[in-house]
């Protein structure tokens, strides 16, 4: 399937508000890049200053989020 080999998915402004939607990018092994700006969902976890940790939750191995690039901290603590 295609969208298995998908490595940057760009869902911006769309009307995206439930997380149950957001769990789906877990099954995407590839994804490294999302831009989700504009999303009622984005909006609110901006609004409570935790989007990306919410982010990458549900993301295998995030490297940008709506063009910023991701660096967890378990990465930072190997360095």
């Amino acid at each position: 399937m295609l969208t298995k080999k998908l490595k940057i998915l760009y869902m911006s402004n769309n009307l995206v508000k439930d997380g149950a939607e957001f769990v789906k990018l877990a099954e995407l092994p590839c994804l490294e890049g999302l831009v989700f700006v504009g999303n009622p969902l984005e909006e609110r976890h901006c609004a409570e200053e935790n989007w990306i940790e919410e982010a990458t939750k549900r993301m295998p191995k995030p490297k940008k989020l709506d063009g910023t690039p991701v660096v967890k901290e378990d990465e930072e603590e190997d360095n």
